[in-house]
């Protein structure tokens, strides 16, 4: 928002850059360097601030100053737009996290997927991956002698591609071993970037003829995604057990939705890393070199530094904290040299910035890295010098926001910006070390090459060894160094030091441990910090995500949080549980001031300095919310910053030198209740959860109180009612989701195992299949019902599979018609399983393992929950109200005259989860996870001031019995309190649809509703005839009514729709109609278009299958 100062100025346009006709401003930008020609117009006493240009009939605008560029990274106003640039490039890498738009799942799925790998302690583990390519870089030097000259952009983009191949792929390019040619990738790359490069700045109309250019384009795409494919297929067929980037595209779950990487979106980012991951970080290097040999007592500076740090050691991860000077050379170079030089936003909603400047939603803003990294406002007059002091860490943390963004900003910014940082400064810290460097051209000029980054052109240098005396010595000397010990084997001294002190903890004293990370960091501190409890005398019970503790922070023992921030902002597994503190903390002055008196916690921090703005901010905050809540602090909030130290040792120096001095480092004692250990010893007894919940995150267990029929026995669709307790500490709200993982109904199980003529208890192990159960063997009734689709339609490919497990030609032909001009109408519309066709056609003789190969995973349903909670019970419950699919198989249906195919069976299709939840009886326990309802989908949070319009058919009416129980809830509060001043809740309307008599579910409890003065129901049966009720559906029931909902539109009503797409649909056009009469709109002025500005604010459905 404009600042106050800003308040009385006339909004103004971004200045434009005068251009030609048609053309615009194309021929003011060099496409050969477009960003310093861009940045050359920026500094034009007009531009100052902004500008705007058009290039070829599109609009940009470009900002030029730090404060208006921290304005547009504000993520509330302004959004990562995929400017033209990109949008060329996702030809090449499609939807990675690079090129994606902001509303592309894959590009969430893959981002949470894939953030954990580029955590500070997963870099640190990266360290002698990083030194083995770096060291063959200084041998090949050191091999060629103190005369040769280094081409060093090219010798960069070997190292980083070769770097970024084997830490995140175990994938080796060896580029150094050909010195003549670089990998085809690089060559394919540099083309192709180019490319993209020229077709953003040139009008349409020019790039649709420029046909060799698009072929050779579309050639090289082919060479980059053929070299990433090829790795993928190669770690497929010979898979290594490591949590490396590929590993995690390849097998890993995204945390929020339970999915994994498409292979499509795997080599999309692919792509996008080995380009990333490469091309700026060799950038930088090379602009690195340059500027320490434009001035020589930075070099010596630099180097001295090294020395004091190493002395005559190998550098290893623990030098890098150490390095201020060499950092501040590195963020100054990226100051002047932005090697990604810009990045693109767009307005959501019509902007003003700078307090006067006018921008349009939808227009694409630039950041112009080059001119606002050099703003003189911010740096001073030699704004345009290399001055590595100003970048040292005190200087560092004054700049204003916006003054240095090369990395991007927020959640759109460089995923791989540790990994990057590291990769620089081990490789300049360990050319320092080695060689004295010195410009090969003395005389040489800064000449710049632009793709969509920007190196140096052009540039030599020479590099003479300073200690070892030829190449030989230069190689003992990098190879005796160590490297940083991988975290996997911290967690792994960890289960071990558990299981072999499984008798001390069994009497230790408890102590809670809960985490808040993106990355895995703080996961990986927690369980470290595990294993010194279990020393110190504690059981860490639980070691947990910080949401879990949301409502119920234990009082029985210490409390230990380790957490981070992420652009200011709480971990994905903690918000939560911060929106919890802030909320007590907010409590009005008459409920309890201290709601978390008896807690007794500790916190500690990690975070990265390089975001001095909200560094460490969130563990602050937490920290501060519980001390204010009532809780007692143990100990003083612990820091960490992962870019001058190394987290273990200060999580170590603090709990040290802090926590266990407050927990008076006490153990439990001894084993000496003899009887007590015979009885542990008799019989050891672990219950574990089912295997198929480790394919599944953040479900509970829940226990069946009650389920019945909601329908007569004479309905045409059986529903039910299934009523269950969650654990202590699950929440809900009125109008959420329950997530189910079910089991197949037993019928199909058995057909499944009869077609192959297996035992309910044979026991089978798998390999080779992501969606199975690894290596343990399993009974293969479990495996059938538990981890498979048996229902799932069958694919044309699964069915030409079956062809080619037949030598019956009449079968083979029948087949084939399914498989391609049959298929849409006699499988996909019959819903036709593999299995359907595999007892249609019994002389398919398939394997096994094939079938279980075509199958797909076994997916969790979501259904609405149907209830609210009740404020006043200790314990939580909830109900599902839902339809049980249980029919003739539309699969086994008489075919059409023109199909060869005769059924010989009639199977019944049953839905997977309905069978599964309508078959569970109370005592039962089945798995399942809750699922926030979009914040449209709720009541008004004041009921009293707008009419309310719920519209339903069937089970659909689901959520809106949430709705009712949350009304009467509050009616009966109401009455309780019976004080004049309150008010009853708005008129609340529901009109709802079924069959008959038979299918009107909750009849009794509406209609108590209605009698309590909390709901109207208006209701509409399709199949019977019944005096008071209108004949139809439910939308005819609206039409008729449709005076009384012009009224209540009115007087600002909203409306709730649940139901199927055809019956959402109707009453759309009704409720459309409705809204155009009530303010005065008709014909086609009343459009589509028109409404939807009243959807999610007035009109909210939800829509299900």
């Amino acid at each position: 928002m404009p600042s106050e100062q800003h308040k009385e100025c006339p909004i103004v346009e971004i200045p434009q850059l005068k251009g030609l006709p048609l053309i615009g401003n194309v021929l003011d930008i060099d496409l050969e360097i477009p960003s310093q020609s861009l940045a050359k117009i920026a500094r034009r006493p007009e531009f100052k601030d902004a500008m705007a240009l058009n290039m070829g009939g599109q609009r940009f605008l470009a900002v030029n100053t730090a404060a208006l560029l921290n304005e547009i990274c504000d993520e509330s106003r302004f959004k990562k737009m995929v400017h033209l640039g990109l949008e060329k490039l996702r030809s090449v890498a499609g939807d990675g996290l690079f090129t994606a738009h902001n509303e592309e799942p894959n590009w969430g799925v893959a981002h949470r997927i894939l953030m954990p790998v580029f955590g500070p302690m997963k870099i640190r583990e990266m360290f002698p991956q990083m030194k083995d390519i770096a060291s063959q870089m200084c041998l090949k030097w050191a091999r060629h002698g103190e005369a040769y000259d280094i081409d060093v952009a090219s010798d960069c983009t070997r190292l980083t591609l070769d770097t970024i191949a084997l830490c995140t792929m175990d994938f080796r390019f060896n580029s150094f071993y050909d010195s003549n040619t670089m990998h085809p990738f690089v060559d394919s790359m540099l083309v192709a970037l180019r490319e993209a490069d020229v077709q953003s700045n040139i009008p349409e109309f020019i790039d649709s003829l420029r046909f060799r250019s698009h072929d050779k384009y579309k050639k090289h795409i082919k060479s980059m995604r053929d070299t990433a494919d090829g790795i993928i297929k190669r770690r497929r067929a010979h898979p290594v057990n490591a949590p490396d980037l590929l590993n995690s595209m390849l097998m890993g779950r995204d945390p929020q939705t339970g999915q994994g990487m498409t292979d499509e979106s795997i080599i999309n980012n692919m792509v996008t890393f080995l380009i990333a991951g490469h091309e700026t970080t060799s950038g930088l290097l090379s602009f690195v070199f340059y500027y320490v040999l434009k001035h020589p007592e930075t070099l010596q500076r630099a180097q001295q530094e090294v020395d004091d740090v190493t002395g005559t050691s190998p550098l290893t991860v623990e030098h890098l904290a150490k390095l201020p000077y060499i950092n501040a050379v590195m963020r100054e170079t990226l100051r002047l040299q932005p090697t990604a030089p810009a990045f693109g936003v767009t307005a959501a909603k019509d902007e003003v910035i700078g307090g006067k400047y006018r921008v349009r939603a939808g227009e694409v803003i630039f950041g112009n890295l080059i001119v606002v990294q050099s703003d003189e406002s911010v740096y001073g007059a030699d704004a345009g010098s290399f001055n590595p002091e100003r970048m040292l860490e005190e200087n560092f943390k004054r700049l204003p926001p916006g003054a240095w963004k090369p990395f991007g900003n927020g959640m759109r910014g460089c995923i791989g910006r540790p990994f990057a940082w590291q990769e620089a400064l081990l490789v300049v810290a360990v050319v320092l070390q080695n060689f004295s460097l010195e410009a090969a051209d003395p005389a040489y000029k800064l000449k710049i090459k632009e793709t969509l980054t920007m190196k140096p052109d052009g540039f030599k240098m020479r590099a003479k060894l300073r200690h070892c005396t030829d190449a030989t010595d230069l190689a003992v000397a990098l190879q005796s160094g160590s490297g940083a010990v991988p975290a996997s084997k911290i967690s792994s001294s960890v289960a071990s030091s558990f299981s072999n002190t499984a008798a001390a903890i069994a009497n230790a004293k408890p102590i809670a441990l809960y985490y808040g990370s993106n990355t895995g960091t703080c996961e990986v501190l927690a369980r470290h910090l595990a294993r010194d409890a279990a020393a110190k005398g504690f059981a860490a019970d639980p070691i947990s995500p910080l949401d879990s503790a949301t409502q119920k922070l234990p009082t029985d023992r210490p409390v230990v949080i380790l957490t981070a921030s992420y652009d200011g902002q709480p971990a994905d597994n903690a918000v939560q549980f911060v929106k919890w503190l802030e909320a007590l903390a907010a409590a009005p002055a008459g409920d309890t001031q201290e709601p978390l008196k008896g807690v007794s916690y500790a916190v500690f921090a990690c975070g990265h300095r390089d975001w001095p703005l909200t560094l460490y901010r969130i563990p602050k905050l937490v920290d501060e919310l519980l001390a204010k809540t009532g809780a007692h602090r143990l100990a003083e909030l612990g820091t960490a910053d992962s870019a001058v130290s190394d987290l273990v040792s200060d999580l170590d120096g603090w709990s040290q030198g802090l926590l266990w001095p407050a927990l008076g480092h006490t153990s439990s004692g001894s084993e000496s209740d003899d009887e007590n250990s015979l009885i542990r010893s008799l019989l050891q007894v672990r219950v574990s959860r089912p295997r198929r919940l480790e394919m599944h995150d953040n479900l509970v267990e829940a226990t069946v109180a009650s389920s019945y029929a909601l329908t007569r026995p004479e309905a045409l669709v059986r529903k039910h009612h299934l009523e269950m307790t969650l654990p202590t500490g699950t929440r809900y709200e009125a109008g959420d989701h329950l997530i189910v993982l079910p089991t197949n109904p037993k019928a199909n199980v058995k057909r499944a195992l009869a077609r192959f003529h297996l035992s309910w208890d044979s026991v089978i192990s798998t390999a080779g299949d992501h969606k199975l159960p690894k290596q343990d063997a399993i009974t293969v009734s479990e495996l059938l019902s538990s981890y498979t689709e048996l229902a799932q339609p069958a694919t044309p490919k699964d069915i030409r599979v079956l062809k080619a497990a037949t030598t019956d030609d009449q079968t083979r032909e029948a087949l084939r018609f399914l498989s391609a001009e049959g298929f849409e109408r006699e499988v996909r519309d019959t819903r036709t399983s593999v299995l359907d066709l595999l007892e249609r056609f019994p002389d398919v003789v398939l394997p096994f393992g094939t079938f279980l190969a075509l199958l797909p995973a076994l997916r969790m349903r979501t259904y609405s929950i149907s209830s609210a909670p009740t404020p006043s019970s200790s314990s939580s419950s909830l109900s599902l109200t839902f339809s049980v699919l249980d029919q003739p198989a539309r699969s086994s249906r008489p075919q059409s005259s023109s199909s060869t195919i005769t059924s010989t069976s009639s199977p019944r299709f049953l839905g997977v989860a309905s069978n599964y939840l309508s078959d569970l009886v109370a005592g039962d326990v089945l798995y399942v996870g809750v699922k926030k309802a979009r914040d449209a989908f709720r009541l008004p949070k004041n009921i009293t001031e707008a009419p309310v319009v719920m519209v339903a058919a069937g089970t659909g009416y689901a959520p809106f019995r949430g709705f009712v129980q949350e009304l009467m809830i509050a009616a009966g509060d109401n009455s309780k309190r019976q004080t004049n001043g309150n008010r009853k809740p708005a008129a609340t309307t529901l009109f709802f649809g079924c069959r008959g008599p038979e299918d009107d579910i909750y009849r009794e409890e509406l209609d108590e509703a209605e009698r309590a003065g909390v709901v109207r129901v208006i209701r509409a049966y399709s199949r019977s005839v019944v005096s008071g009720v209108a004949a139809g559906h439910v939308q005819d029931a609206l039409q008729q009514h449709k005076d009384e909902l012009v009224e209540l539109w009115r007087t600002g009503a909203k409306f709730y729709v649940c139901g199927s797409t055809r019956m959402a649909s109707d009453v759309k056009d009704v409720v459309r109609d409705v809204a155009s009469l009530a303010v005065g709109r008709n014909g086609a002025d009343a459009d589509a278009t028109w409404f939807s500005q009243f959807e999610l604010e007035r009109y909210v459905a939800e829509i299900f299958a």
